[in-house]
């Protein structure tokens, strides 16, 4: 089965911020034929594209004071955006045994992605602490397949019940992890935003690799923690469990986590999957409001 997608993202800069250092994309990889010449009829340069191989979700959510989170943000999605292109062969259905090789040309991904950020710090001193977090879904139904560097998290919905997929890579959900406090002591508040893994130049990049089967009328959610600082698990679930839209649904997270503060940039991406017919107003394409790139 393969089903339809319902797909949407958006990226606000929520109620307190200056800038916006969030990015996320959502995308269709296809192979495309290029025509130079051709006795068919067809113009130069015409592209014929084929069928989409696989779907890519990300979302990065930049720190390192004014310019350098958005920066490092977007050299991130942008790098392996061009290394997925150039490098990576793209697998139709990864078999299991296929997996780990497929998950280190991810990993390479990432650290090219790294290496871009270093790069541009080496030219922007003021800026050597700049860094990113990343959350990617690579989707060939029915898998997908989460790479995740930091607190950006992925989130699967099914049967109204919504499950954490991913683990926030902090100094409080280490200290959680160890036994050392519990989930509501002030430490835990107070150590939330110390990543220990991140892409960038300030602490070292530890991804977490995992794939998951998908259902049909599973929803699968990205978002920065601008989400999930002001929206608790439970208060994500209920506006994911409506029948509704991706744009619909976006715009409700959104919403919500600003009327609770939105002290930070609030980037959601949704996909939800089905194999009822869409109604015109659910796209299968994100309407990205994507600043300026800063290089």
């Amino acid at each position: 089965m393969r089903g339809k997608v319902d797909c949407f993202g958006i990226s606000d800069i929520g109620c307190v911020r200056s800038e916006n250092q969030d990015q996320y994309l959502i995308a269709d990889l296809r192979k495309t034929v290029v025509v130079h010449h051709s006795s068919l009829g067809y113009d130069s340069q015409t592209e014929i594209p084929g069928a989409t191989r696989a779907r890519l979700m990300m979302v990065a959510d930049g720190m390192g004071g004014h310019a350098g989170g958005q920066r490092a943000s977007w050299l991130a999605v942008e790098g392996i955006v061009h290394y997925l292109l150039t490098n990576l062969h793209w697998p139709i259905h990864c078999e299991p045994n296929h997996e780990a090789e497929f998950f280190r040309g991810l990993h390479a991904a990432l650290l090219y992605s790294q290496g871009q950020i270093r790069t541009v710090a080496e030219h922007f001193p003021s800026q050597n602490h700049m860094g990113t977090t990343l959350t990617m879904a690579w989707i060939v139904w029915p898998h997908t397949y989460l790479i995740h560097v930091g607190d950006s998290r992925a989130y699967l919905l099914r049967d109204g019940k919504l499950e954490l997929l991913s683990h926030d890579q902090t100094m409080a959900q280490a200290l959680i992890d160890q036994g050392l406090i519990k989930p509501s002591d002030a430490t835990a508040k107070q150590f939330s935003n110390v990543l220990t893994s991140s892409l960038g130049c300030s602490t070292s990049m530890e991804p977490l690799y995992s794939r998951r089967d998908l259902e049909p009328e599973d929803k699968l959610l990205i978002c920065s923690d601008g989400l999930t600082t002001h929206l608790s698990d439970t208060e994500i679930e209920k506006i994911l469990c409506k029948d509704e839209p991706a744009k619909v649904a976006c715009q409700r997270l959104v919403d919500a986590a600003k009327i609770a503060g939105g002290r930070d940039n609030i980037t959601v991406a949704l996909a939800r999957f089905t194999t009822r017919d869409l109604q015109p107003d659910e796209t299968m394409l994100a309407e990205a409001s994507v600043p300026d790139a800063v290089v």
